[in-house]
Order: structure tokens, then C-alpha cells, then sequence
């Protein structure tokens, strides 16, 4: 009987071990496809003129990092997993368990209105004020607040003084609405700012130091920052670049330290991973009280209509069933994504120093843990726009010195010929073109819903040429008219 005890006891203790080993697979890649994945990065990095990349990968078990160029191509600083960049949007995720925390902790509640935590902060809609009573932080959270990037980013001052997010907010006072409150989703990166200015109002310290010690601490995100001081104290620090004219230098853009909360945390490729792996429920060495704050930044706001078929959560893109959750971000030096897809125990971050990547990117990589290794690199759509306004500006310019030229020629042909009606008709038609182009120039902005000073922090100088190009051209034919 003994005996028979111990065969099953045994007979047990291998099952159990071979259904725990069946439960949890083991991944791994191969060399062939970690030699397609690093080939894949180099050429994005060759095609799109970008200087470094990132990239960190959880596949099941697996921890992966893949890094290409450099972080600081002057300082010939390579790029690795320990480079810190810019998150852009990607920070809102953070921002977003930092204010559920707060409600997790009982200090406030994402229904409760702004106005209990920002009494003097208000909106208009159609020129009315909007009953601030009814719009909660759940509107800022999800982005049904009717504060848009159309409409306020534009807002966003510039500065990096102690009270810059206290300043950010205090600009959209009164600020139009595009749309009434909570009708619809539409992505408007200030609404991380005033969730920032209401963390400093409930916590009692600044957005900065409650984020370090209250989130990154706990969490075990050692390597991510708020302050850029602190970011380059490490010697990690990422230079941003931008490209116009398919020319990438080095670019430091305006502190816009009032929109840290939205777009100006920094972190590493490690890092990343372990926040990935975080929200994936995979390191369970952080406090619980995270647990549920993680599990709430997942749900999005199944009460408005989707957009491209996923909601807004905090800080994360998510369909219906939570199977995808993402974010991709951009500043006017940096540019990231991140993709998790908690089902297939999947996740991967790319972090960039230049807007010029392609952030889909990410997903031939996922295609490649998926097995199809022939993946290619796609130019963004910002760096076509780059390439088409440049050979613009450049043919545009060429044919506006011959037009001069020839009008030089004509001037000293027909120095002797009076001025008829007709040409003098003809030269202020032409004139009047000239004019017109001057002004489509000066108030382009208006109609793309910015302004000239941030489309040159934001966009390729390109833009800019262009228009001053065709003004030039115009102004050479009404020459070339004149001379006949």
C-alpha cells in the first residue's frame, strides 16, 4: 500500500510538471528572425534618415532589445536599450495611473467635476459658457472634453519654469470648445495638462515630484524622468533631430514644460519593457493598489463612438474585447509607439529621436515574431510630405530665376517700345496673383487650425518654402509680363 502511495505520489508530481511546462510556454527567437528584426531597424534608420532607434520586445518569456544608430550622432553616442527619449504621447499612459491612483487612494473621483479641483477654470461652446458642473475628469481622461489638437494645441505656451503647467491650463480659460462635452471622442493633448494641474491640486506636490515618487518609484522605473536635468545627468540622454529638405540635424525644440503630463516624459527602452510587462499583469512586484489602477487605465469609454474602431482609455487605445492596447506619440524631435497584446503575451516599443519614423514600423516587427520575415520599411507620411514640398520649392525656385532672366532679356529687347494697355492689363493681372499668393502665404494657418509658429516647430520648413516659392514664381511672370 506504501508503495503504491508513492508511485502515485510520484505519478502526480510529473504530471503536474509537464501540465505547468504545457500551461506556460517557453518562446524563443531565432536567429533568423532576430537578424531580420535588427536588419529591418537598420534600414528604417538608412531610409528614413533617423538617426538611433529603440526598440524593446516582449514575446512570452522573452525580453528583447534591438537599437540602431545613434542617440547623438555628433557626440557618436550609439543608441542602445538604455538611450532615454522623449515618450511624447505615450506619456499620457503615466499620467493617466497617476490620477487613478489618486482615486484608487479615495482623494477624488473621475466623475466628480474639474471645477471642484479647478474652481476658476472654464470653457465656452457657441460662445456660452459651458456648465463646468458637468464636465468630469472622466471627459479629460478620455478625451470628450471638446478640447482638441485642432483647436487648442496651439495654446500650449512655451517655457520651462516651476509654473508652466499651472500657466498651460490657465491659457485655455474660456477657450472655444469643438464640440459639447462627452458627445464624442476626439484626441486633444491638453486634456493631459489640466489632469496634471489637478494631480499637483490633490496631492500637494508638483506634477513632477509626485510622478517620480508616487508612480516611477513603486513601479520600479528607475531609468524613467520628468526633469531633463535629471535625464542628462545619465549621459543617456537622446538628441532630437528633425528633417527639411531630407537634410536631419539637430534640433532642440521649445520647452513645453506646461504639457509634460501630455507628451514630455522620458524613458528607456528597459524601462518600457517592464512598463509593458506591467500592463500586461506579468511583474507582480509592485504595490497592489497598481493592480487596479492598471486594470482601470485599460477600459476604454465604450459610451461614445469609436474611432478607427478602438476607444480611449487613460492614456491607451483599446478595442471592444482589450485584446489590443496601444499608443503611438510624436513630438517635433522624437516620435513613439508602443503596442500590447496581452492575450498573445506580446508587447513592443519604439522609441525614436527624430518625428521623421514611421511608427508602424512596429508592426513588421510583429509580423516577423509572427514568422514572416520579408519586411520592408515604409516612409512616413511626414517625410514624403518633406521630399514632395522640397522638390517644389526647388523647381518652383528654378523656374522663377529663368522667368526673371527672361524678363531681364525682354527688358533690354523692347527698351524702346511703349507700354500698351494690353501688357499693362495683363502685368496687374499678374500682379494681382502675385498678391494673392502673398496672402494665401500669411494666412495659411488659418485654415489648417494653426499657426505659422507652431507649424515650424511641428512641421518641415518645406511647408514654409513652398509658399514663399510660389510667391516668387508669381512675382517673376508678372516681371517676365511686364518686360514683353
Amino acid at each position: 500500500m506504501g508503495t503504491l502511495m508513492k508511485k502515485n505520489i510520484v505519478t502526480a508530481m510529473v504530471s503536474f510538471i509537464l501540465f505547468a511546462g504545457l500551461a506556460t510556454p517557453v518562446y524563443a527567437l531565432s536567429d533568423t528572425q532576430s537578424m531580420a528584426i535588427q536588419t529591418l531597424v537598420d534600414n528604417a534608420c538608412h531610409i528614413s534618415g533617423v538617426p538611433g532607434m529603440s526598440i524593446s520586445i516582449i514575446d512570452g518569456d522573452e525580453m528583447l532589445y534591438f537599437s540602431s544608430g545613434f542617440a547623438d550622432r555628433e557626440k557618436g553616442l550609439p543608441a542602445s536599450e538604455n538611450t532615454i527619449y522623449e515618450l511624447a504621447s505615450v506619456s499620457k499612459a503615466f499620467t493617466g495611473a497617476g490620477i487613478l491612483l489618486l482615486e484608487e487612494q479615495g482623494l477624488l473621483s473621475m466623475a466628480d467635476p474639474v471645477q471642484n479641483y479647478l474652481p476658476w477654470f472654464t470653457l465656452k461652446y457657441q460662445g456660452m459658457p459651458v456648465d463646468m458642473h458637468s464636465l468630469t475628469l472622466n471627459d479629460f481622461l478620455h478625451h470628450t472634453s471638446g478640447l482638441t489638437n485642432e483647436k487648442h494645441i496651439q495654446n500650449i505656451p512655451q517655457g520651462n519654469t516651476p509654473d508652466m503647467l499651472q500657466k498651460t491650463v490657465e491659457m485655455l480659460v474660456d477657450a472655444e470648445l469643438a464640440f459639447p462635452p462627452g458627445e464624442k471622442y476626439e484626441y486633444g493633448t491638453v486634456n493631459y495638462d489640466v489632469l496634471g494641474l489637478v494631480i499637483e491640486v490633490v496631492s500637494g506636490q508638483s506634477y513632477e515630484d509626485f510622478m517620480a515618487e508616487q508612480v516611477f518609484q513603486p513601479l520600479g522605473l528607475y531609468n524613467t524622468y520628468v526633469y531633463k536635468a535629471d535625464a542628462q545627468q545619465t549621459g543617456q540622454l537622446a538628441q532630437g533631430y528633425r528633417t527639411s529638405f531630407s537634410i536631419t540635424t539637430p534640433y532642440d525644440a521649445p520647452d513645453y514644460a506646461g504639457n509634460k503630463p501630455a507628451g514630455y516624459i522620458m524613458s528607456s527602452a528597459t524601462d518600457m519593457a517592464r512598463w509593458m510587462n506591467i500592463q500586461m499583469g506579468v511583474i507582480q512586484d509592485i504595490p497592489e493598489v497598481f493592480k487596479m489602477v492598471i486594470m482601470k487605465s485599460h477600459q476604454g469609454d465604450v459610451s461614445v463612438p469609436a474611432v478607427n474602431e478602438m476607444y480611449y482609455a487613460a492614456g491607451w487605445s483599446v478595442n471592444t474585447d482589450g485584446t489590443i492596447i496601444e499608443h503611438e506619440g510624436g513630438n517635433p524631435n522624437f516620435a513613439t509607439e508602443v503596442v500590447i497584446l496581452p492575450d498573445e503575451r506580446v508587447a513592443i516599443c519604439l522609441l525614436s529621436n527624430s518625428a521623421n519614423t514611421n511608427v508602424k514600423l512596429v508592426k513588421s516587427i510583429k509580423n516577423i515574431l509572427d514568422g514572416n520575415l520579408t519586411q520592408s520599411y515604409k516612409i512616413s507620411g511626414r517625410q514624403l510630405l518633406d521630399m514632395v514640398l522640397s522638390s517644389v520649392t526647388i523647381i518652383v525656385c528654378l523656374l522663377a530665376v529663368v522667368f526673371f532672366f527672361l524678363g531681364l532679356r525682354r527688358k533690354k529687347m523692347n527698351k524702346r517700345q511703349q507700354i500698351t494697355k494690353k501688357r499693362m492689363l495683363i502685368t496687374i493681372v499678374w500682379l494681382t496673383v502675385t498678391v494673392a499668393m502673398c496672402i494665401m502665404c500669411w494666412f495659411f494657418p488659418m485654415f489648417s487650425g494653426y499657426d505659422w509658429s507652431t507649424i515650424l516647430v511641428w512641421q518641415t520648413y518645406s511647408i514654409l518654402t513652398t509658399f514663399i516659392s510660389l510667391a516668387f514664381l508669381s512675382l517673376s511672370v508678372t516681371w517676365f509680363v511686364y518686360a514683353r
